[in-house]
């Protein structure tokens, strides 16, 4: 990549420029033109321009030259920088994820060779969670309460999740036009937000096809006919559409083998989308064993989607690409050109593919003044491919050269970002086996009964490690200590999170949690006092507020196994008051759910989703799993020690539920 002084002119020479038409159905332009870029804008297109003296000059004779490609549908991780700009992709639409990390990255986007980024930050839901960072809204009062943090954030778009009530969903898209920012969803046809409901509302845009279907009728039996009405409709109300056909087609992909795989995929990747991804297939590979007819129903679905897009396109629906990437088998960068071939394969001419992937993408993302063009004052984001892509969008893969705002990447350089990613990922992969050193946690005065050590880990990669411990003091409270380590990875910074919560008579009386990152301490204190519990937090030693709640909380939400011991010696089961700690330890209680399975299996159900624990003799974890979203973490117990003594029995309970109901929380195998 060249660094460019910010009074240098750069030019791309005698290329052949394509320009999208004014609609999806006009053929591009083309003309043979020198594109002139003065620093991150383009200054000038135009045939035999005169360069002015010291233009640093690329010639890309042969090649054509289109405007950035753009994927409006991914789950941006900062890892995959290099295979976006090496794709020619040059901007992504993250759909909501860690809000804070999320902002963090766009604000940096112009100090890396990446593609630029928009966001939703959260995504917003009801309960459960769709995942431990998004927002819950129980009603349309929780929209009204915290929506205005995320317009203070200045989020892209407002990003909604099926799960969300009916009242909250409208509340969203009424307040997100109040302010400028458009929503983009599914729909749920069973809180009565269906396809018409939400076009009422003014919602702006849909994710995936699903969300035109029938209520209540399947990709197997429904007949792409019966998409005619919603294609009109969507039309009619000038609403978007990311059919994301992809996600569909990559069920049907052979299995590679891991040799393969590694070459293709997982070297490029962290470590956690190997297991993950790995997870995913060998799902696939099971249901195609047990159903014979899994794959041929998987040929049908596809080929009526394509039936369905077909409709859309001819219905005039403004169709926005999106890869959906880093989902499994949805690659960052090539994933998207892996949707757009779909596209061509639906009967959509590569022009009207080209132009939803540039000119149209832009104009539905709310980015039609800077992106999308290769013209005068826009921004000079380019991509320089060998063939032709109004021939074939195959010939979008492998551009020569790519252009990110004013900086040129050629094509020794994008094969250079490459091979430092693969470098790098090996390096973290092989950092990534080592054990983490966990420092034993800060305990009380008395006598230590328990403790132990155990990683946490998500289709067999390693997340976080905990030592943990149990002290029975002097006056008969029993303290359960722990610390938490979670390294660092790329650009998710690394936590140490230390955690006492101390019971007497079975109540939580108080707990403090100290959570370190690089150099900040924020502190979390908290009594049972006066019949309430009184909480004080502390950033760096500095006061930050205080606050007091009535409820009689059994314990808190802080990713520990000393939570899953302190409920263990609950006497009680059923419903029950706990805190859930947010972004900088912002405390809310919620109501949790705890019953006992047969064998002594503590099911657990949160506001972000469901735990499984049991006990051993000695009272410490035997089994340990939380589920949030679609994520499942087992603990893994490596060391254990109750020092010859009796440790910590768990009282007895008789089962309250069994057998185990549908949906709740993970069961330890």
């Amino acid at each position: 990549m060249s660094s460019q002084l910010l009074l240098e002119l750069v030019a791309l020479v005698g290329g052949t420029v394509l320009a999208p038409g004014l609609d999806p159905g006009a053929p591009m332009l083309a003309q043979v033109a020198t594109v002139l870029i003065d620093g991150d804008r383009i200054s000038q297109v135009a045939p035999d321009l005169e360069l002015p003296p010291g233009t640093i000059q690329h010639d890309v004779t042969g090649l054509f030259v289109l405007p950035g490609l753009i994927d409006g549908f991914v789950q941006f991780d900062s890892d995959n920088d290099a295979l976006y700009t090496s794709a020619g992709v040059t901007l992504v639409r993250d759909v909501g994820g860690d809000r804070a990390r999320l902002l963090l990255l766009r604000g940096f986007r112009d100090e890396v060779p990446g593609p630029a980024l928009l966001t939703a930050g959260a995504v917003l839901g009801g309960e459960p969670a769709a995942s431990p960072e998004a927002a819950v809204f129980k009603n349309a009062l929780d929209a009204e309460r915290l929506l205005p943090l995320l317009f203070a954030d200045q989020v892209d778009f407002l990003s909604i999740f099926p799960n969300l009530p009916a009242d909250a969903w409208k509340r969203c898209i009424e307040l997100g036009l109040e302010h400028g920012v458009r929503t983009w969803g599914p729909v749920n046809s069973t809180s009565g937000m269906d396809l018409e409901a939400c076009l009422a509302a003014g919602q702006a845009g849909f994710f995936y096809l699903d969300s035109l279907l029938p209520k209540d009728v399947a990709w197997d039996f429904v007949q792409p006919p019966a998409f005619k009405k919603p294609a009109a409709e969507l039309a009619e109300a000038g609403a978007y559409c990311v059919p994301m056909l992809r996600a569909t087609a990559q069920r049907l992909d052979p299995d590679l083998g891991p040799v393969e795989e590694e070459a293709r995929y997982f070297s490029l990747l962290g470590a956690h989308y190997a297991g993950w991804w790995v997870s995913e297939k060998n799902f696939r590979l099971r249901l195609a064993k047990e159903n014979a007819d899994y794959l041929k129903t998987g040929e049908r679905v596809l080929a009526k989607q394509k039936q369905v897009l077909a409709i859309l396109s001819e219905a005039g629906v403004k169709l926005v690409p999106g890869s959906g990437a880093p989902h499994p088998w949805l690659m960052p960068g090539e994933g998207l050109v892996d949707e757009l071939e779909l596209w061509q394969a639906a009967g959509l001419t590569p022009e009207a593919v080209l132009f939803a992937a540039t000119a149209g993408a832009a104009e539905a993302l709310g980015q039609g003044e800077d992106r999308g063009r290769i013209e005068a004052g826009k921004l000079a984001d380019i991509a320089c491919f060998d063939a032709d892509p109004r021939l074939t969008v195959a010939n979008l893969r492998a551009p020569r050269l790519v252009v990110v705002r004013g900086d040129v990447n050629t094509e020794e350089d994008l094969d250079d970002m490459r091979a430092v990613l693969v470098a790098e990922m090996a390096a973290r992969h092989e950092k990534e086996s080592a054990p983490i050193d966990v420092v034993k946690p800060a305990k009380p005065e008395g006598e230590v009964v328990l403790e132990g050590f155990l990683e946490n880990r998500s289709r067999g990669v390693r997340l976080s490690a905990e030592r943990w411990a149990v002290v029975r003091e002097p006056d008969g409270t029993t303290a359960y200590c722990g610390r938490v380590v979670t390294p660092a990875e790329g650009s998710f910074l690394g936590t140490d999170l230390s955690v006492i919560q101390r019971v007497r008579d079975g109540k939580l009386i108080g707990f403090q949690l100290t959570l370190a990152q690089e150099k900040d301490r924020l502190v979390l204190t908290s009594e049972w006092v006066g019949e309430r519990f009184q909480l004080e937090r502390r950033l760096n030693g500095v006061f930050i507020d205080n606050k007091r709640t009535p409820e009689r909380i059994v314990s808190l939400d802080v990713g520990s196994v000393t939570t899953a011991m302190v409920l263990g010696q609950l006497q009680r089961t059923g419903r029950m008051p706990a805190l859930k700690l947010h972004e900088s330890f912002e405390a809310e209680v919620v109501p949790w759910q705890l019953e006992i399975a047969d064998g002594g299996i503590h099911l657990l159900q949160t506001s972000t989703g469901g735990w499984g624990f049991d006990f051993d003799s000695k009272g410490g974890p035997a089994h340990f799993k939380v589920q949030e979203g679609e994520q499942i973490t087992e603990g893994i117990m490596l060391e254990q020690s109750s020092f010859g003594g009796p440790g910590m029995p768990v009282p007895a309970k008789a089962p309250t539920l069994q057998p185990k109901p549908t949906g709740a929380a993970p069961a330890p195998k």
